[in-house]
């Protein structure tokens, strides 16, 4: 979406990452716009995590750290690339409400680069395989790339449809909240 006045808003448009009809579930973005950039020339960069099978299970499931851009507005992307993972289930901490890798992924641009942060998860350290709450043994730190990452446009374009919208409710989450 684009805005020049933060009012009134263009249509939705998706980051091609995968196609739609892929098994990939992307998540929990960090999106950055190079602030000295704007319009048809803003870079703009995103740092998600992912599955590569939606369909996986506690067991089964390998979490991704991934990252795309843009150096033309959003109007191409870049190729999309893994900067960490698969991590297993098991390394995350566990929680009273399950597994968490935190919610602490963010991007900014700085010198002209993007610099992605997000939790790793490691095989845990001592005390076995499990990431527990009993015996809190995990290897989870921040991460950021060595030197920034470039904001490169490409030749991929989101062609295909958005496949979640909502009606805005300011104030509220389009998304469902468990209780």
């Amino acid at each position: 979406m684009t805005s020049t006045n933060g009012t009134t808003w263009s249509a939705v448009q998706r980051i091609p990452i995968d196609p739609v009809s892929s098994t990939v579930d992307h998540f929990i973005p960090g999106i950055a716009v190079d602030k000295t950039t704007s319009g048809s020339t803003a870079r703009v960069a995103v740092a998600y995590y992912f599955y590569p099978d939606k369909s996986c299970t506690q067991a089964t499931c390998q979490l991704n750290a991934g990252y795309i851009s843009s150096s033309n507005g959003g109007a191409t992307w870049g190729a999309a690339t893994q900067l960490a993972g698969p991590m297993t289930m098991s390394w995350l901490p566990n929680t009273t409400q399950g597994r968490m890798v935190g919610d602490y992924i963010s991007t900014s641009f700085a010198g002209g680069t993007a610099h992605p942060v997000f939790p790793v998860a490691n095989a845990p350290t001592a005390g076995g395989s499990d990431c527990a709450i009993a015996t809190p043994n995990c290897d989870q730190a921040l991460y950021t790339p060595s030197s920034g990452l470039a904001a490169a446009g490409g030749a991929a374009v989101a062609s295909d449809p958005v496949v979640f919208t909502a009606s805005p409710r300011p104030g509220h989450s389009s998304f469902s909240h468990r209780r």
